[in-house]
């Protein structure tokens, strides 16, 4: 299947045919366009419109970025009531979030842009802190208890909702989160946080001043996190396996360092440091499973600015990161070593500069070094394979040109070349085009191509397959492509910030090293997908002291579904969040967070009618509420929230019939500011 064999018209047809959904959002949009056309007092130019830096490494206005940008801030963070960071994104439209969904390697959270979730691993989007990669090297994703990192420490997530390897390279292919941390002059003083509720338990200790050009963050943190209930209450089958969830307790100890320096008017360095490690469980009932398990993970990070004349800027930024896990892993063929250590090291260079009049350019290059020691995950099943680090070379040059030929339009133009020891060289160009069409109301287009590389799993076993005892003649495995094309609008429609967009996404190459079936079928790239859709975020204060969050999104996909590789309906039909938040007087505030998700398929493994295990697994909605009280205690500032997540006890599953969420779950968090 590709782009070619779908005409418009049946791209269009295939969004309206999503019920209501999107033809509300479409009703809302040309509203919103009709509005702006009457001109009046009402249709003014937008004098708070965000600033986003992650869209195309430049500091735009979010309606003058060449992709869709979701922007998350403190207080939406702190009103979602989100006790893990992949919880929050479940605000984002069009983002797919599974609780715990990973049962072999981690025990952790799925977060995927648009589904295409064949694995739990998520491997198909980039994920940065302040510009570092946390992409994982071994089955890529992102791990997202593993990370050194406490909610508190964020300023705000920027997510790019859509391919943006022009920016971001490879692996950033459906999308990018960027976490953006708070600077140390936003954290001074020391402040203490404790929560507890059943199952979850977290103490966290944070430190920072200021000594002349010297300003600085020190944060500690633990948790004890139960994870799912012990026993699922729904079951869907009475076979034992399908009547327990995973094993998925965690210990979680963070420490975390930021120091930012002045040199002088110009250059400033900052330095960031951080651990995260402590015992986790992971792995089901009569599968392979962790005896023991520990994370130690941490990072270095150095990033030199200098500000240049005219708004320029140079950077250099270099940082180190190690993932290491040691495990005993049972099966049942005994014990082994389930042991991994994952090593990066990067280095890049960026110079922003005004090019000529009304036009800025920001280019650069990096170089990057992986190493992974996996023996257990990497061994597949022939000793060959079993010792030594497999390494990865990348090396990466990148632009993008933003002209404001007029007032009203502005046109970003970009790519990125990038060269890795996988699969070689690709180019993936970027052309955007935004126009302000009336004050305040903005259209955009763009185009880009996309590319994500094999994750050292997926190498190792395009090795594997074509090795002489299976099939020696099969073509080297490639990176996926995606050709994206997209049609936005933001605009304000009195209050209320609107935010739409067309997408038609052409998805090519798909890799599969799961199935035999992919290489004796004589193609580890076969598969092919065709994704359209829809997206719209408002965001409406509703009075001054009460503001609306709503985020829809629907669409489809189509697959030929080559070699048994499941992709057609792996996106669902539709799915919406609500927050709701107001703040009662000086002392109270309170908030309410809804989701829901139309009925999804994403593993074809779980397809068992005789276990009664239907082909979707249903849709899902919930609900969570958070009440806050501020006051003085000994003359600091405290707080104490109340907060409680799935309020209805709703027992539903996620990604599989066996992923079955917690109940209700409340917890109560004291903070104090010193």
């Amino acid at each position: 299947m590709s782009a070619e064999k779908i005409s418009p018209i049946y791209l269009y047809r295939g969004i309206l045919l999503h019920a209501r959904y999107g033809a509300y959002a479409l009703l809302l949009l040309a509203a919103t366009q009709a509005h702006a056309a009457t001109g009046g007092e009402e249709a003014v130019l937008l004098d708070d419109i965000p600033v986003v830096l992650s869209a195309s490494r430049l500091s735009q206005p979010v309606n003058e970025a060449p992709v869709a940008v979701t922007i998350i801030d403190r207080q939406m963070i702190k009103d979602s009531g989100a006790w893990d960071l992949s919880e929050i994104f479940r605000l984002v439209p069009g983002m797919y979030v599974a609780y715990h969904a990973d049962p072999y390697f981690s025990a952790d959270s799925t977060v995927a842009y648009h589904g295409m979730v064949t694995t739990t691993t998520s491997d198909r989007m980039q994920v940065l802190i302040d510009g570092r990669s946390v992409y994982s090297t071994l089955f890529g994703g992102v791990n997202w208890s593993d990370l050194p990192i406490v909610l508190d420490d964020i300023e705000r997530i920027e997510v790019i909702r859509g391919p943006d390897s022009a920016s971001y390279g490879a692996n950033s292919y459906s999308g990018v989160i960027n976490i953006i941390t708070r600077h140390p002059t936003e954290t001074q003083g020391k402040m203490v946080s404790v929560a507890a509720g059943n199952g979850r338990k977290e103490a966290i200790v944070r430190f920072g001043t200021k000594n002349g050009a010297l300003s600085y963050r020190l944060t500690a943190s633990v948790r004890e996190d139960a994870g799912e209930d012990a026993n699922i209450k729904n079951a869907t089958s009475a076979f034992t396996f399908w009547t327990l969830n995973k094993y998925d307790n965690k210990t979680i100890q963070n420490l975390n360092l930021r120091a930012d320096y002045q040199l002088n008017s110009a250059d400033t360095f900052e330095l960031q440091m951080g651990y995260n490690g402590g015992p986790r469980e992971v792995g089901e009932f009569n599968n392979v499973s962790a005896i023991s398990r520990k994370a130690e993970n941490h990072f270095e990070m150095l990033h030199w600015r200098r500000a240049l004349e005219g708004g320029g800027e140079l950077s250099v930024q270099a940082f180190h990161t190690v993932e290491r896990v040691y495990a005993s892993l049972k099966d049942s063929d005994g014990v082994s070593n389930g042991d991994a250590i994952l090593r990066r090291y990067d280095i890049e260079v960026q110079h922003t500069f005004s090019a000529f009049q009304d036009a800025r350019l920001v280019w650069g290059g990096s170089v990057r070094y992986d190493q992974t020691y996996a023996p257990y995950y990497l061994g597949v099943g022939d000793n060959q394979y079993l010792f030594g680090d497999f390494p990865y070379h990348l090396r990466r040059f990148f632009g993008n040109l933003e002209w404001r030929a007029r007032p009203d339009l502005i046109f970003n133009v970009g790519g990125m070349m990038e060269n890795n020891s996988y699969t070689g060289t690709d180019t993936t160009p970027r052309f955007a085009a935004n126009w302000h069409f009336q004050p305040g109301h903005t259209f955009r287009f763009s185009h880009s191509r996309a590319t994500r590389s094999p994750s050292v799993y997926e190498k190792v076993y395009d090795a594997y397959w074509r090795g002489p005892n299976f099939y020696p003649g099969l073509p080297e495995m490639q990176t996926e492509r995606v050709k994206s094309t997209e049609v936005g609008y933001m605009g304000k429609l009195g209050k209320v910030d609107v935010d739409f967009r067309l997408f038609y996404d052409d998805y090519s190459q798909l890799i599969d090293v799961r199935n035999k079936r992919s290489a004796a079928g004589g193609n580890l790239n076969a598969g092919k997908a065709i994704m359209r859709g829809y997206e719209m975020q408002l965001k409406a204060p509703l009075t001054d002291k009460t503001r609306l969050i709503y985020g829809l999104s629907g669409g489809g996909v189509k697959s030929d579904n080559v070699n048994g590789v499941v992709y057609s309906d792996s996106l669902p039909k539709y799915s919406q969040s609500l927050l709701l938040s107001h703040k009662f007087n000086d002392q109270w505030s309170g908030s309410l967070a809804g989701y829901q998700v139309a009925q999804t398929k994403f593993n074809a493994t779980d397809y068992n009618p005789s276990e009664n295990r239907g082909y979707f697994i249903n849709g899902n909605k919930r609900l969570d509420a958070r009440l806050n009280y501020q006051f003085k205690l000994a003359g600091s500032q405290a707080e104490c929230s109340l907060i409680m997540q799935n309020l209805g006890d709703a027992r539903y599953f996620e990604y599989r019939h066996d992923n079955e969420v917690p109940g209700r779950v409340v917890r109560l968090n004291f903070r104090l500011d010193l």
